[in-house]
């Protein structure tokens, strides 16, 4: 008799591996393949607010949040600029849902709207329940948690169950809108949005710490960062600290990236700024030292101007050597950090905004009221993270 000659348990096991991360992969891209696919006959109004219905704290949080206003001003003043063929790859992030997509189109002049197209005015919504949630009419979602009785909080209306999926909670999922692709532009090397990759490679990824822990704790739809001073504030450490010297002393005060699953800041549009000032027995003040943390590019996205970001577990430093007659003056000494979520944005919409007379005819009544809100909300952006002080 012919004997069958059995794989060995490690080939087994290699197979399997295999096979269950193709399968893992297989859903992240099927999930975001741009552009998606029409949502077709949906059983429920496709609106937050139907949705909220039955999961009041997830929309109470949503509404909150920069994804909600994904199609702000900042977004929607540059689309006649862009033109249909390159607005495509910013709506696939900022409003992945192609009826929300054919909305824009339309009121744009681009094309007619279809007959599938939504008529229920949440196309302003920027990234929604539809965006992450919803393919081909059926619902996704992750895995009910274990001693979770149900994730609803009413049950007044059912969508009939959902997909349970674990890749709702792993950081790949934020990877296509968070990521930029091989294929990206790079500047000196680097990508223009390279979050993921700064994730992979730190501790974080190690320990199994994924987006969503930090951006998402408890499953609340939040995504809190750079522009929430408490949500920063918990990822970094800062000090201010004075070390006597023979002939004077010297003060140096700290910025550490001690909780940032990635580069702080990420991405080239926030800046921070840290300054460390001398406040004098004579009432004057002065400033003696200042830094910039960030990732700084030119407004056409070509060149690098400098690159200062902190790599999770790495330390910025301001520090003043000062001698005993500069110490008698001083009566104190303040470590200050400022945080410009949208340094970026600002320096490209005022530089627009000078050249508002260049715009078409056509295209002024679009842009301008849009770019002059969208001005007017990075102006207001920049907040004090902290404030700490040496006194005599």
């Amino acid at each position: 008799m012919r004997r069958i000659k059995l794989l060995p348990w490690t080939a087994i096991l290699a197979v399997l591996f295999f096979l269950i991360a193709c399968k893992k992969e297989d859903f992240h891209q099927r999930h975001w393949a741009f552009p998606l696919e029409s949502q077709g006959s949906l059983k429920l109004e496709p609106s937050p607010a139907t949705c909220g219905t039955c999961h009041p704290r997830q929309y109470g949080s949503w509404k909150a949040t920069l994804h909600s206003r994904a199609l702000g001003p900042g977004f929607l003043w540059q689309l006649p600029k862009l033109g249909k063929h390159s607005s495509e790859n910013c709506f696939n992030c900022h409003a992945s849902n192609p009826e929300v997509k054919q909305y824009w189109y339309e009121r744009l002049g681009w094309e007619k709207a279809e007959a599938s197209t939504w008529k229920t005015g949440i196309a302003e919504e920027g990234v929604q329940c539809f965006s992450c949630h919803f393919r081909k009419g059926e619902v996704y979602g992750p895995p009910r948690r274990e001693g979770e009785s149900h994730i609803l909080q009413n049950q007044n209306i059912s969508h009939g169950g959902f997909h349970s999926r674990k890749e709702f909670e792993e950081s790949e999922f934020c990877k296509s809108c968070h990521q930029s692709p091989e294929t990206g532009r790079k500047i000196n090397g680097k990508k223009l949005m390279d979050v993921y990759g700064q994730w992979k490679t730190s501790k974080f990824a190690a320990q199994k710490v994924q987006c969503q822990n930090c951006h998402m704790p408890d499953r609340k739809h939040e995504w809190k960062g750079i522009s929430d001073p408490e949500m920063v504030r918990r990822g970094i450490n800062a000090s201010l600290d004075f070390l006597p010297r023979e002939e004077g002393g010297e003060f140096i005060a700290a910025l550490k990236n001690e909780g940032v699953g990635h580069s702080f800041p990420t991405y080239s549009v926030p800046k921070v700024y840290l300054e460390m000032n001398a406040n004098y027995k004579n009432g004057k003040s002065q400033r003696l030292k200042t830094a910039t943390i960030g990732w700084m590019l030119d407004l056409e996205l070509q060149n690098e101007i400098y690159d200062t970001r902190l790599s999770p577990g790495e330390t910025s430093f301001l520090k003043v050597s000062l001698s005993k007659e500069e110490l008698e003056k001083i009566q104190s000494i303040q470590f200050i950090v400022r945080v410009d979520p949208k340094e970026y944005y600002k320096r490209m919409f005022e530089d627009n905004w000078k050249a508002r007379t260049t715009f078409t005819e056509e295209a002024k009544p679009w842009i301008l009221p849009q770019l002059q809100k969208a001005l007017q909300e990075a102006n207001s952006a920049e907040y004090e993270l902290l404030r700490l002080e040496w006194k005599r």
